[in-house]
């Protein structure tokens, strides 16, 4: 596919673990608004690597830099996807996994505190893992408005039961400017292990008094957050 330009830059917003790009959808509204160019990744949740290069698809679709925001287990993939790549201007890791080439998501929760997700979790009848639907208000959404975290949690999909046990196939942060928005009422991943990834790692620590889903309960604060990163 022949690249098609962008206007510079251009912001690529990567959803987490079970969800998919629709959980963007009140910081994209405001980005339209904004007039800043953005697209939302569908990530296929068959496998980490598969989850990668479909970020890389999408980067390889734009001219000029980009700023690539990852939620959750999305920001195992853009640091997978951003490696080697010397079109990304800013990584944005929202209450995410920023850990280091060759470490797993479960290495960065050991010796915390398990958080609710992970008696919300469950194994679908063809070995995927999902969350029980009854909890994930809990989880995710718990300083999100009922009607927005209803319509959330609709949308939740099971996912490769393997893909956040990878290890992190790249430290791009090391090179590239980041920004970590840390979530001070995660119910999924604990603050205090966002606080340990970011901290020495990311350039920016901004501190959200929110839940796991900031692009719903604090979409204005978020939105600027990101468009921050384009000055």
């Amino acid at each position: 596919m022949t690249p098609r330009p962008a206007r510079s830059p251009h912001i690529v917003l990567v959803h987490g673990a079970w969800h998919d790009s629709s959980c963007w959808s009140e910081v994209r509204r405001r980005l339209d608004a904004a007039g800043v160019a953005h697209t939302a990744v569908d990530l296929p949740l068959n496998g980490h690597k598969h989850d990668v290069a479909t970020v890389r698809a999408v980067l390889d679709d734009f001219e000029g830099p980009k700023v690539v925001v990852g939620h959750s287990y999305g920001g195992l993939v853009i640091s997978g996807a951003a490696a080697g790549r010397d079109d990304i201007a800013h990584l944005v890791y929202v209450c995410a996994f920023m850990i280091d080439e060759g470490t797993r998501v479960l290495d960065a929760l050991m010796h915390l505190e398990p958080t609710p997700l992970f008696d919300a979790l469950r194994i679908t009848p063809d070995g995927r893992s999902a969350i029980d639907p009854a909890m994930a208000p809990r989880v995710f959404y718990n300083e999100t408005e009922e009607p927005l975290a209803a319509d959330a949690a609709a949308q939740l999909r099971s996912m490769d039961r393997n893909s956040t046990t990878h290890e992190c196939l790249a430290a791009p942060w090391k090179t590239v400017e980041s920004t970590y928005v840390l979530c001070l009422r995660d119910n999924a991943i604990s603050p205090e292990a966002q606080r340990i990834m970011a901290t020495s790692r990311a350039g920016t620590i901004i501190e959200l008094d929110t839940d796991h889903s900031p692009f719903l309960s604090r979409s204005d604060e978020l939105t600027e957050i990101v468009c921050s990163t384009l000055a």
